[in-house]
């Protein structure tokens, strides 16, 4: 498939943790009996070329998030990034082709992917 161009009008999956093992725990908070990602569910590691996220448009939550038990996702709209001067890359991977990158160290911007979430989708 060719290279999807993502627009300020397409949205973004992001797979955050939801296990209550410590380690994690640093990636969500309970709000409203839900657990939903901290800023911490959006900042890249040390060494990563950007954020990986989903492209909405080629996939379903259900394949995105690939394991319910243990995680959750987080719809952005890719108009928040990319309003804030990150590009966001249509980077398909083996087995998924709604794979892409918010490109860059995304620790600056965190909080501001966290307050621009329209949806959290647990199962």
């Amino acid at each position: 498939m060719p290279n999807y161009i993502i627009t300020a009008e397409d949205f973004l999956y992001r797979r955050f943790p939801i296990m209550d093992e410590p380690r994690f725990q640093v990636f969500f908070e309970i709000k409203d009996g839900k657990k939903v990602p901290t800023s911490a569910a959006f900042k890249t590691k040390p060494g990563e070329d950007g954020l990986s996220v989903d492209i909405k448009a080629l996939t379903t939550p259900e394949i995105s998030v690939i394991d319910a038990a243990n995680y959750g996702l987080a719809e952005i709209p890719a108009s928040s990034p990319l309003g804030l001067g990150y590009p966001c890359t249509h980077n398909p991977q083996p087995g998924n082709n709604a794979h892409a990158l918010i490109v860059g160290d995304t620790n600056p911007i965190a909080k501001k992917l966290k307050k621009a979430i329209t949806n959290v989708i647990t199962f």
